[in-house]
């Protein structure tokens, strides 16, 4: 093949890209997701799938010049790619409603329908005439550049000011800011390809076939846009493997919930079969049952005493405070679980630290679940 990409380079990316297409459609079919996630996996599998027509289509190319009809059919395919690019787009900034993406999705294919159909034609005509396709020729160049730049230019236009409107939102999560900024990134990629070619056009630098660029530049933004779409693969693969932050917090806290809900089970919440299984619902819901059985147990407190003080874990002089409030909490669950009367010592704060946002008050229920299991073995 006369492509000007290698071809370990183009069949790898190519493997690659199935790879993450593989991963997304399972990502899409095989979790729950909202409907928001899955017209945006919908869109990525599809824009994938011509990615990879496209690069079959160059890896199919006889010359590296746009005379070859499979160097024409791949620029069609490459303008369809851009189009999911725009829906997707308009998807993350809001500037459509969510039901009409689709329909947004038809029109701008139709869109790169006819931009390819004139590509074909333009370059058929031209060839009808005993001549081959010159770009540098005023209407060779007019009708064949015009009909790929200018929806490429704008539908990847759409596409970088959602990522940047998305950057811009300060609740965006990290995993969403990393592939916004990288998608932005290789779309300066394609950016980049079409000034160059312009430049080639214009001036005759850099040497070589006009528009011999774009493969180059489309696989490069294939291969970058494949390895960010990894990341939320690699996130539901964590979050599958009880590895991510809010289900390894979860099992931190396990065993002081469940003592303590043991204690006072009146204050379990019932699960929401729609998000139950939602590790940052159920940590949420472990934090407030949690501090709602310690507020249930402050009146079972024993007072502090010498004996109390004998028998508190080990722990260094910074952490005593909460070390001593583990044990009298451990034998207050005791005494409300055995039904004995309250130590009428009144309800004194749940914990020696009083939080005022959730991040600090997680934190002090972690040192707690930490002191825990030595504490109960200690009263035990």
């Amino acid at each position: 093949m006369s492509s000007p990409m290698p071809g370990v380079v183009a069949w790898a990316v190519i493997g690659y890209l199935a790879v993450g297409l593989s991963g997304w459609l399972w990502l899409v079919r095989g979790t729950d997701v909202d409907r928001f996630d899955n017209r945006m996996g919908r869109l990525v599998i599809h824009m994938g799938l011509w990615c990879i027509v496209a690069l079959l289509m160059y890896r199919c190319a006889s010359t590296p010049t746009i005379d070859d009809p499979a160097n024409q059919l791949a620029l069609g395919c490459v303008l369809m790619t851009t189009t999911y690019l725009y829906s997707i787009g308009r998807l993350i900034s809001a500037d459509s409603v969510p039901e009409t993406v689709w329909r947004n999705q038809r029109n701008g294919g139709l869109v790169a329908l006819v931009a390819t159909v004139s590509i074909v034609l333009t370059a058929a005509s031209v060839r009808y005439s005993g001549r081959t396709v010159d770009l540098r020729r005023a209407w060779d160049g007019l009708g064949i550049g015009c009909a790929f730049a200018v929806p490429l230019t704008y539908n990847t236009f759409v596409f970088a000011r959602g990522c940047l409107g998305a950057l811009r939102d300060i609740d965006t999560p990290r995993a969403a800011r990393i592939v916004s900024f990288g998608m932005i990134g290789s779309i300066a990629v394609i950016w980049g390809a079409q000034a160059l070619s312009l430049s080639q056009l214009t001036t005759g630098w850099p040497d070589g076939p006009p528009l011999s660029l774009v493969p180059a530049a489309f696989t490069l933004f294939v291969a970058l846009g494949s390895t960010l779409l990894a990341v939320p693969l690699v996130a539901e693969l964590m979050l599958r493997a009880g590895m991510d932050r809010a289900t390894r917090t979860c099992r931190r806290l396990l065993p002081l919930w469940r003592d303590l809900t043991a204690a006072v089970p009146e204050i379990v919440m019932p699960v929401d079969a729609r998000h139950g299984s939602d590790p940052a619902t159920r940590l949420l819901r472990m934090t407030v049952e949690i501090r709602d059985a310690m507020l249930h147990l402050g009146a079972y407190l024993p007072a502090e005493s010498d004996a109390t003080q004998r028998n508190t874990v080990r722990e260094p002089e910074s952490n005593r405070a909460i070390a001593d409030y583990a044990h009298r909490l451990m034998r207050a669950a005791q005494a409300r679980k055995a039904g004995l009367p309250p130590a009428g010592t009144g309800v004194p704060p749940p914990l020696p630290v009083i939080a005022h946002d959730f991040d600090t008050e997680l934190a002090h229920l972690i040192d707690l679940a930490r002191i825990w299991p030595q504490a109960k073995a200690a009263v035990e």
